[in-house]
């Protein structure tokens, strides 16, 4: 970017979720003090979507701001099941699960730019911060012992954390390029209700190549991974206890006069959740974006 330059961005991206395990009294809850309630399956559905909103001013053509804002988007269905998988239709209020829609701010991103080049390499570093907007929950489980309806699903971590990143390009004549990228976000605090997420990291390769017209194509390769989270300094059994995910995909852009059109679609190759003793499954992720540049 140049200096005096403004980039603005809409990126929406949407998956779909299932998660499966089995419930065992006394945690299915009260109604355990009351009957022998029988083990049961949870089958839950996550319709997961994110609108996150980017704005960067060039400084100078070396120097930029940034702010990302994230909307997000969790539907949410459940149905209880027998071990043997027959639906079964519950008499009480279950104090884990509900069909229910939540919709709200996730914690806002700012972070400051620095581009140079070595050699035909482009090199972007960026650092940053969170600022701690997103709605937080009390503890779950805490609550959960306590017999009492709670909430597992946040839109915030209740605390600043710092972002740093750094990506490197390579272009050639015809239009041909390679990149490669990696990111942090680092939990260094517990917020208000004794919550600290895991480290979260990212890395990935793509290429890109022109294909008919303005129209390119572009393939890659992301890893990510997240580090279990705590509450009141304990990893909970049946909390986010950590992940590893590989998703490989590709993606089309096209210039619509100033607007760059894009759209991409990864699927995960290997997944790794630590600890976990149910199902997670998810088919992949799809991603929209629109980008344009004001300025000279």
């Amino acid at each position: 970017m140049k200096a005096g330059q403004t980039a603005v961005s809409l990126g929406l991206m949407a998956t779909s979720v299932r998660v499966v395990h089995e419930s065992y009294c006394p945690d299915i809850g009260p109604i355990c003090a009351e009957r022998d309630e029988p083990p049961q399956l949870h089958d839950q559905r996550f319709s997961l979507g994110e609108l996150r909103a980017r704005v960067e001013y060039g400084l100078t053509e070396t120097w930029g701001l940034e702010v990302q804002f994230p909307i997000r988007l969790n539907h949410t269905t459940v149905q209880f099941r027998r071990l043997d998988g027959t639906p079964v239709s519950l008499d009480y209020v279950n104090i884990h699960h509900r069909n229910e829609t939540l919709f709200g701010l996730a914690d806002p991103w700012v972070r400051a730019r620095y581009a140079l080049g070595l050699g035909d390499v482009s090199l972007v570093a960026r650092a940053g911060l969170t600022v701690p907007l997103g709605g937080t929950v009390e503890n779950p489980f805490a609550l959960g012992d306590a017999g009492q309806e709670h909430q597992h699903v946040q839109f915030g971590t209740g605390t600043v954390q710092p972002l740093l990143a750094l990506e490197a390009e390579r272009r050639w004549d015809g239009g041909w390029s390679a990149r490669a990228w990696g990111q942090a976000q680092l939990s260094l605090a517990e917020n208000r209700f004794g919550y600290r997420n895991g480290h979260r990291f990212a890395v990935g390769v793509s290429g890109e190549v022109p294909v008919v017209g303005a129209l390119r194509l572009s393939v890659g390769a992301d890893l990510a991974n997240e580090q279990p989270e705590r509450w009141d300094g304990r990893v909970q059994q049946d909390g986010n206890l950590g992940r590893t995910d590989v998703l490989m995909g590709g993606g089309l852009a096209y210039p619509v006069g100033r607007v760059q059109l894009g759209l991409t679609v990864r699927v995960p190759v290997y997944q790794h959740i630590i600890g976990h003793h149910g199902q997670l499954t998810y088919p992949g992720l799809l991603g929209l974006t629109a980008e344009t540049v004001f300025g000279e």
